[in-house]
């Protein structure tokens, strides 16, 4: 179990295939096992790293409280696996850290892959994290995660069935996993992500990008992914139909999508 140590604190990260580094930035309150249905695609012709953000998952320290925090411990961590520059995937909270490092060290970042992320406050996300705090500092983690699969999937995805999406809940937040996520983790996350706003820095970017963005996203609207690609020079937009959730609800295409882009950057 691989841990990289970074100042008074740990980050429990993971590593799959070989090839050009892909560094996975997950998004807020998971740990890596969500990326479970990417790994096969990305690691079949890449080095894909994954890592719990600090105080998540196995990841040790306490929770940073801005993107900007984050940031450093994705650089850390790449300094300690002797990673120059790499293409950042990052989901969700994950991806405002991809944006702020492809900000501030541009020769670290290779391309971006920007999944259902925002790049400014957005009113919408200001309720959904008021209403986050409110659930999870009054029931335990558990209840808290349970209680947003009806935020992070579309409708049509609970067509599956029930046992399907019992199935799916144990493996990603039950099965030997890591003691759940305390309130004062996800309390810093939601800060972190209340102050980031760089919309109007994006111009800045000049790395080819891939933005995925659903259309029935309940916790980051569609249109954050718009407003991204449009402010983005080298970005490219792709629309899959779900939620929040897509990478899991359409993992098949949105796989897809990941492995055309990591060709096409391979290939120059």
């Amino acid at each position: 179990m691989p841990f990289a140590q970074i100042d008074d604190h740990q980050l429990h990260y993971r590593e799959y295939g070989s090839g050009d580094p892909v560094i996975g930035i997950m998004g807020f309150a998971i740990d890596q096992r969500f990326w479970a249905a990417q790994v096969p695609a990305v690691s079949a012709t890449n080095r894909f790293i994954t890592f719990d953000n600090r105080g998540i998952g196995r990841s040790t320290g306490s929770p940073p409280d801005s993107i900007e925090q984050m940031a450093e411990d994705t650089l850390r961590l790449m300094d300690r696996l002797d990673i120059a520059d790499a293409v950042l995937f990052g989901v969700s909270m994950g991806g405002t850290v991809a944006q702020k490092i492809a900000l501030e060290r541009p020769e670290r970042v290779k391309a971006l892959i920007l999944a259902v992320t925002f790049a400014r406050p957005i009113e919408y996300i200001r309720r959904e994290q008021s209403l986050a705090k409110a659930i999870f500092e009054k029931a335990d983690f558990d209840t808290f995660m349970e209680g947003s699969l009806i935020h992070l999937f579309s409708p049509a995805f609970f067509e599956i069935g029930e046992e399907t999406i019992d199935r799916m809940v144990r493996a990603f937040y039950a099965e030997g996993g890591p003691e759940p996520a305390g309130a004062d983790a996800l309390t810093a996350q939601l800060d972190a992500m209340e102050k980031f706003d760089v919309l109007a820095e994006l111009g800045r970017i000049e790395v080819p990008t891939l933005v995925i963005g659903a259309t029935h996203d309940m916790m980051v609207p569609y249109f954050a992914s718009e407003e991204i690609a449009r402010a983005i020079p080298n970005a490219r937009l792709e629309t899959l139909e779900g939620g929040h959730g897509v990478m899991v609800e359409q993992m098949q295409p949105f796989n897809d999508l990941v492995r055309e882009f990591l060709d096409k950057i391979k290939a120059g």
